[in-house]
């Protein structure tokens, strides 16, 4: 029996198909429970007479050509055509797979009766948000606000409710053809899970520049319209249809009139994209959507709705230059378990820095931008007080993350400059546990870079934690302390955690390993017990 079909589009691969068929023929089901469906979409290289002979070798992978459709749904619906498997699950021909990935993903559907299965995916190159796969869900429902935040189609769909709600992608070329998929099929699915504690799909980004090619405003933002469409069939008037909505407008709209995408765009195309945005957000949204929406994107948001398109590129340029400072204040053992307490703030000459004036606090905005903003549209003080660390462990073997949520506590300390700002610091508590890091699993063992994301009022930057390289408590500090270097854990084999060893040490025992036993001998005299 069948139980999952990979429908796999392709087109002018290349060697960037090689990972792809490796994790796909290396997966721990058994090749006589699931197939795999290579689609392929008109290709002119060397890749179909590939495929064909991987199909003459292997029972279990079969090969559809078709003429060239110029987008991948046309190939991916064709694969759910032939597909025999009870689940399908959709797979890019330069991305690859985690060995367990299909055994997991059908393993949780089973034990959660799921329609619909998130394997934990892998950005290389690529966004992926860390809240989706903070821990596995057995369900999870549409207010959920992480499940919109990765709408591709690398998931496991029950078939058979595909087929019943003639759930396909749209066809030619056009964006968004994912979001009209799976957002269609999460209103029909009667369970959605989620795995977080095992890498299931690696997302590769083969071009960088991609990203940054221009592409028509005016079709996109008819796309955005659709899915939108999709929305409101399904929803009734309300809390959760004005949620839903909001998805799209901060992730497809004000994060395109904000922060670097707007900064590095040519200036014409960045006005072009500026003009289309307005217009969908006039057309389709109101003030109320401001209620979903942090600090620093409501006051985008007024910005855009205002028309100041000169403001919102102030702003832009302040969010760009932001830049976190997150330093180990103290480190301690227990047993196995690491605890940390950190300090994270923001650093450089771009700070988001406040004013209390009476019982609010207020943003100091950049001059030009605080001229077009009310006190009201600058008072933060609700934001200040839900401000967080993340902290991210994050394999350079793999590019695989996981994330472990801190105890924060707000202290405000003095600002740069004169005028009584202050700026805002969280003091983190974290335990790291290497037998529940991953998600609740066990981490994975080797090294692991430790991140953090620093979160004050939406004012948001990602940065490398810090170790000042000497033991003690420190106070707190306004400014970066530039000693130390960067942290990171090492997963031992028999599941111990370390911090490794900084380089001195390790050009020691590499160079001059005798020195390095002499040294080691004296330190294992004076009673030195700490993990090292």
């Amino acid at each position: 029996m069948v139980k999952v079909s990979v429908i796999v589009p392709v087109y002018n691969p290349g060697r960037n198909i090689n990972d792809c068929i490796r994790s796909l023929l290396g997966q721990s089901l058994p090749p006589e429970e699931y197939e795999v469906i290579f689609v392929d979409d008109g290709s002119t290289d060397e890749t179909p007479a590939r495929l064909d002979e991987l199909a003459a070798q292997h029972r279990h992978v079969r090969v559809e050509h078709i003429p060239n459709s110029g987008w991948p749904g046309r190939p991916r619906n064709v694969g759910l055509e032939l597909a025999r498997g009870e689940y399908v699950y959709f797979v890019d021909n330069d991305d690859w797979l985690g060995r367990r990935a299909l055994e997991r993903l059908h393993t949780a559907a089973l034990r959660n009766e799921s329609d619909v299965v998130i394997g934990k995916v892998v950005g290389h190159g690529k966004t992926v948000p860390v809240t989706l796969f903070r821990r596995n869900r057995r369900e999870v429902k549409l207010d959920w606000p992480p499940l919109l935040r990765l709408l591709t189609p690398h998931k496991l769909f029950r078939k058979a409710l595909l087929d019943e709600h003639g759930i396909r992608f749209p066809e030619g070329r056009r964006r968004l053809e994912d979001h009209v998929f799976v957002v269609h099929a999460y209103f029909h699915a009667a369970r959605i899970s989620v795995i977080a504690d095992y890498p299931c799909y690696y997302w590769m980004l083969r071009d960088a520049s991609a990203s940054w090619r221009p592409f028509d405003p005016g079709g996109y933002f008819e796309n955005v319209r659709e899915v939108l469409d999709i929305v409101e069939r399904h929803t009734e008037p309300g809390p959760l249809r004005d949620q839903m909505y909001a998805h799209w407008y901060r992730s497809k709209m004000l994060s395109r009139v904000g922060g670097g995408p707007f900064v590095r765009r040519e200036p014409e195309y960045r006005r072009e994209l500026y003009e289309e945005i307005r217009r969908l957000a006039l057309e389709r949204y109101g003030p109320d959507v401001e209620t979903f929406l942090p600090f620093n994107l409501r006051v985008r948001s007024r910005l855009l709705r205002e028309g100041d398109y000169e403001s919102l590129g102030v702003l832009a340029s302040f969010e760009n230059e932001l830049a976190g400072d997150v330093t180990v204040r103290e480190m301690s053992w227990t047993d196995h378990t690491l605890s940390l307490e950190l300090q994270a703030t923001f650093a450089g000459d771009y700070t988001p820095d406040f004013l209390l004036r009476g019982p609010r606090w207020l943003w100091q905005a950049p001059e030009q931008l605080a001229e077009r903003l009310s006190d009201d549209d600058l008072d933060a003080t609700k934001e200040l007080t839900k401000g967080r660390v993340e902290l991210l462990l994050h394999s350079p073997a793999d590019q695989a993350q996981f994330a472990i949520q801190a105890d924060t506590e707000l202290v405000m300390l003095p600002a740069n400059g004169t005028g009584g700002a202050k700026r805002p610091a969280l003091i983190a508590q974290v335990e790291v546990d290497p037998h529940k890091a991953a998600a609740g699993a066990r981490i994975r063992e080797g090294d692991w870079e430790v991140r953090a994301v620093v979160d004050v009022a939406g004012f948001t930057a990602t940065t490398v934690v810090m170790n000042p390289g000497r033991e003690g408590r420190f106070p707190l500090r306004p400014l970066p302390r530039r000693q130390g270097g960067p942290l990171t854990l090492t997963a031992m084999r028999d599941g111990q955690l370390r911090t490794r060893r900084p380089f001195v040490k390790r050009y020691l025992a590499r160079r001059l390993p005798k020195l390095a036993r002499l040294l080691r001998r004296a330190r294992e005299g004076a009673g030195a017990t700490a993990p090292v």
